[in-house]
């Protein structure tokens, strides 16, 4: 079901009947991240009444003294305890974004004695490798439902959403770094075909000028100056480096918004805290990092601003889901792209001609000031 058409609900629904038919019933819930713990945790918590001493949340930073009605573990930590938690009363396995579970190694933790199973994914096949077909199929059985975003749109399921592009431009110590790893890796590409190029090299290369890209400087002036623009409009942005959200939510506070952060790097309950506390709109703006790119359930969030991202299709699906909830008296979204490279452009142009009937295109240019 595409992001935003409401996944967590229908496995709530599942589990619910599930626990009301099979007396003394268990559920293991498989997530792939600590924030997808989190916000299960929450949904369980907030939409579905459960008491909170009948959850039990396993990662490898917490764990419960004995199984509860309902277990949440990540993945890393599932592949030695999900068999042993299915194997006593009746038990439901619900396995989150499931398609990331399409590993040999995390499909152990599909192991286990379950009554019945349920997979939840946007995007089920996998993008580089047969996983699909080689781990989850055989466990979890042939896919029984397809809602895709057309679909979705027309029932008003999600709303409608509008793409803003924003051109920075890398600093010149940035610009020479970046040109200069470009060359590099167009040399060692042309050694590879010839067979005397190393393709460990090569990946290197490219993922040092990946980085020079996403730590562009502009990308934090002009997300902060897009939370400006629209202040008091609820908000998340996403940057891939810690450090650099970290940043954005300072400046953002400093200029008096009610900015809050969500990764890895905080603690439990805080994280927890941060995210219910946006949920109910003590804080506008959710500055994160990968960690919210599967599962944030806000329907409130009309903006989603990714000051920076990888090349990954796959992410990029999951953070335009974001927003894309619907809620009372939000008539669109908008999602704001900041880029800095031709390579990023030229994804975003494939990506609009695949989008151009459903959704509005608008490319704009921030000048050195940050502003457009």
């Amino acid at each position: 079901m595409v992001t935003g058409a409401g996944k967590t609900l229908l496995a709530l629904m599942c589990m619910e009947r599930f626990h009301h038919q099979t007396p003394n019933a268990r559920t293991v819930i498989l997530v792939p991240t600590i924030a997808l713990m989190d916000q299960w945790f929450l949904a369980l918590r907030e939409d579905l009444a459960v008491k909170e001493e009948l959850i039990g949340c396993y990662s490898g930073r917490e764990r419960p003294s004995r199984p509860c009605m309902v277990n949440i573990l990540v993945v890393n930590t599932a592949r030695s305890v999900a068999p042993a938690l299915s194997s006593g009363p009746p038990c439901l396995l619900i396995v989150d974004e499931c398609h990331r579970l399409g590993t040999p190694v995390n499909s152990t933790a599909l192991g286990g004695n379950y009554r019945a199973a349920l997979g939840l994914s946007a995007t089920p096949e996998r993008e580089y490798d047969t996983g699909y077909d080689d781990y989850l199929r055989p466990i979890l059985g042939d896919l029984i439902f397809t809602y895709e975003y057309r679909a979705a749109l027309r029932d008003n399921v999600i709303s409608p959403f509008n793409l803003v592009n924003i051109k920075v431009d890398l600093l010149p110590d940035e610009e020479e770094k970046y040109r200069d790893l470009t060359r590099a890796a167009a040399q060692e590409l042309h050694r590879v075909e010839k067979g005397s190029g190393s393709p460990e090299r090569l990946k290197r290369l490219l993922g040092l000028r990946a980085g020079v890209s996403s730590q562009a400087s502009m990308r934090i002036p002009v997300a902060a100056k897009v939370i400006e623009q629209e202040r008091g409009t609820r908000a998340i942005v996403f940057h891939e480096r810690v450090a650099s959200a970290n940043l954005i939510a300072r400046n953002l506070a400093a200029r008096g918004h009610r900015a809050t952060l969500y990764h890895s790097r905080i603690g439990p309950h805080t994280r927890r805290d941060n995210l219910r506390l946006y949920r109910h709109g003590i804080f506008d703006v959710l500055v994160t990092c990968r960690a919210l790119d599967e599962g944030t359930n806000v329907p409130e969030t009309r903006i989603a601003v990714i000051a920076s991202s990888t090349a990954s299709q796959r992410q990029r699906i999951q953070r335009l889901g974001r927003v894309l909830r619907p809620a009372p008296g939000k008539a669109s979204a908008t999602i704001f792209t900041i880029y800095a490279t031709d390579a990023e452009r030229q994804r975003l142009e494939k990506e609009a001609g695949t989008i151009e009937d459903i959704s509005s295109v608008l490319w704009l240019n921030a000048d050195a000031k940050g502003t457009g």
